[in-house]
């Protein structure tokens, strides 16, 4: 290609990302009963051991040699002067600075969009309200209470 590693790999990193979050917040929206899942999970052991076994072979082929890559001919004098990362990140900043910010704040907004989609109201889950705790005054906060003692007498809390 036209040695543009950083490139490459920046672009492999954000995407396998973006997918690991959409696949994150998939799993999060779905209710799912894990007690159920569980009891047949020893039954897709052979055929989970076939399908890895014939994707390792695939990778073994693949990296084993068959597949060659060839270098470009030529490669222009501005990369190998300046370097890409330099070039990427002059083009990034001044031309394409609005098509950046503009996917940053879609990214902001889907984020916040799947977090407001994935919250819900569960029943064991223990809620303070703050209108309780900020009404509280001097005389609701304690309450004194006589119990009876272990022998059975009560007692006089003066």
């Amino acid at each position: 290609m036209l040695e543009a590693e950083f490139l490459a790999i920046s672009l492999i990193l954000v995407y396998v990302g973006a997918v690991m979050v959409l696949f994150l917040f998939v799993v999060m929206m779905l209710d799912i009963n894990l007690n159920r899942m569980r009891e047949g999970y020893w039954n897709y052991l052979l055929p989970a051991l076939v399908v890895s076994g014939i994707f390792l072979a695939e990778l073994i082929v693949l990296i084993g040699g068959r597949v060659s890559f060839s270098k470009p001919l030529e490669v222009p004098a501005a990369i190998t002067v300046e370097g890409n990362t330099l070039q990427l990140g002059r083009l990034l900043y001044t031309e394409y600075l609005y098509a950046f910010e503009l996917a940053a704040v879609i990214l902001l907004v889907a984020i916040v969009a799947a977090i407001a989609l994935t919250l819900r109201r569960r029943k064991d889950m223990k809620l303070v309200s703050t209108d309780e705790q900020f009404s509280a005054n001097r005389e609701n906060r304690l309450k004194i209470v006589s119990m009876p003692t272990e022998g059975g007498r009560r007692e006089d809390p003066s």
